[in-house]
């Protein structure tokens, strides 16, 4: 029972943390500190990835490479990853066309985030195993 609340914890830090570092990186940059960054989709590192990557660490942990769990918690992770590798990447693709047609709507709040890229999702995946494995250890 104490291993599920550590991974609930574990899950909850490697969901925030990222948001977190987003907040600070798009304040750095805009020089300008909104709450509202934590909400934005994109940039580094992947929340996303961070978070199935903290589910599969702590399945792995807590379950092991043979369990049913482990398995299938590592199948939909991998598809979660693909997405935020693929569909995201095409998302910040097509912001950049969109960008060259109507320079004054990529202006907008909505269009101002990118896709991911491979750095942002694999940061994201290290740094979800690294929260889940201290959490899991602590």
């Amino acid at each position: 029972m104490i291993d599920f609340y550590k991974i609930i914890i574990g899950l909850a830090l490697a969901a925030l943390l990222p948001q977190i570092i987003k907040v600070i990186t798009e304040s750095v940059k805009s020089k300008q500190f909104r709450l509202s960054y934590f909400f934005l989709d994109g940039g580094w590192p992947s929340s996303h990835s961070s978070f199935v990557a903290a589910l599969s660490v702590g399945m792995i942990i807590t379950q092991g490479l043979t369990s049913m769990f482990t398995l299938i918690t590592l199948a939909l992770s991998s598809i979660v990853i693909r997405d935020a590798c693929g569909i995201r990447l095409e998302v910040g693709k097509q912001k950049k066309i969109l960008e060259k047609l109507d320079p004054e709507d990529a202006k907008k709040a909505h269009l101002k985030r990118e896709g991911h890229t491979m750095l942002q999702i694999f940061s994201g995946i290290l740094s979800g195993a690294i929260i889940m494995y201290l959490t899991l250890i602590l």
